[in-house]
């Protein structure tokens, strides 16, 4: 994940005033690039957050109660590209605006819609795979799958996935609306999944106090091993005591330097990992040899700057995450393969890889840029369907 489209270079209306300690409000008012006159209906929100709102008949909008000093703001409407703006809490300006260029529907010269038998297939494929394997994805459901579009590459053997506005999806398990725009998004029929988006969660409303009960409980317990309960974790100095335990390892390639040598330690872990090259999706041989001492420590990695933002230098590295959960994706003996929905907590673990550019972390668990880094193992595999806002228990 993932840096999203357009970044803009216009002058952006917003302004922020205090609501309380540490929180902001945003405002400001959408416009199209061409007319100038204001759009309504636009979707605004902060990225990975509960923190949604969309724009009234004289374009305008308001996010309360924002708590990350830094934060991605996004702009989305069907038709239209999407923009985002990066927002610096300390340097915010007093006044700002999107403007908004209506989509090049050429670019969707040889797409097939989800409608058509070619694009059910594909619908079907990208459904199974990017809401999850979670207990709770059967609970998800893709409410807007006309704005999906596919073209599979067969040279490269990768389907490509477009979106012509905002993807919606309900998630009746934990009691969210969540809306997502894809810069890119490329997978094979094996599940490997490449790509960049942003998200925003809008809370459901029941009238049933079990339904009511239900969403908290599962989101209480979900929550428990999230990314975002890692993030928190991570920047507060606090993963032990959250659950949490960390080793770096150090990831050597078939034909790298010192790969014969590590593949002789039977103490190294082997496996096999799908990359992106080019448009293709390759599988390669590794050797994860993990890293000892001082090196293995997280403050050997990870430093605060002057705006309180934790920076975490870890290129060339892995992150390996364990932690214990009752929908873990544990050996099951009868079968002689994996069972996600085993009933007794299970070890889980999650990787994150590292490029070679730092990332940044907020108090409130947002990571950016997404791009600078990418989810293998647990996380990746329980999907959209378990996916937290960063404002959760704020």
């Amino acid at each position: 994940m993932n840096r999203i489209v357009i970044i803009l270079s216009i002058c952006i209306m917003a302004c922020m005033s205090s609501t309380k300690a540490n929180a902001y409000t945003l405002k400001g008012i959408v416009a199209d690039a061409v007319t100038h006159r204001p759009l309504s209906g636009v979707y605004v929100y902060i990225n990975q957050s509960a923190r949604l709102t969309i724009t009234n008949s004289a374009g305008q909008f308001e996010l309360h109660h924002i708590n990350s000093s830094e934060a991605d703001l996004i702009a989305t409407k069907i038709g239209f590209e999407t923009l985002l703006y990066h927002v610096v809490a300390q340097k915010i300006p007093a006044q700002i605006r999107f403007e908004m260029s209506r989509s090049d529907s050429a670019t969707m010269n040889g797409w097939i819609g989800s409608g058509l038998v070619k694009g059910v297939e594909w619908f079907q494929l990208f459904q199974n795979f990017y809401m999850g394997h979670s207990a709770y994805a059967a609970q998800c459901e893709i409410l807007n799958s006309d704005v999906l579009h596919f073209k599979w590459d067969d040279s490269a053997q990768v389907l490509d996935v477009k979106t012509s506005g905002p993807l919606l999806v309900s998630n009746e398990a934990l009691g969210y609306l969540l809306l997502l725009n894809f810069e890119s998004f490329k997978m094979n029929k094996n599940g490997d999944m490449v790509y960049d988006a942003t998200l925003a969660f809008k809370p459901l409303h029941s009238q049933s106090m079990d339904i009511i009960n239900k969403w908290k409980e599962n989101r209480k317990q979900n929550y428990a091993t999230s990314q975002v309960a890692f993030w928190k974790s991570l920047y507060k100095d606090s993963l032990q005591q959250n659950g949490f335990s960390v080793q770096f390892i150090q990831r050597i390639f078939e034909n790298e330097s010192g790969y014969a040598n590590a593949l002789i330690n039977k103490k190294n872990t082997t496996g096999i990992q799908s990359l992106k090259e080019g448009n293709t999706i390759v599988k390669k041989k590794f050797v994860d040899v993990p890293v000892t001492g001082n090196q293995n420590e997280i403050t050997s990695f990870l430093k605060k700057n002057s705006l309180n933002i934790a920076v975490l230098s870890a290129s060339q590295y892995i992150m390996q995450i364990k932690y214990r959960r009752i929908d873990a994706w544990g050996l099951d003996e009868r079968t002689n393969g994996f069972n996600p929905f085993l009933n007794s907590l299970a070890e889980s673990y999650s990787y994150i890889i590292f490029s070679n550019n730092p990332i940044s972390v907020t108090q409130t668990g947002y990571a950016f840029p997404s791009s600078d880094f990418w989810l293998i193992g647990d996380w990746n595999w329980m999907g959209l369907s378990t996916a937290m806002p960063i404002d959760y228990m704020l």
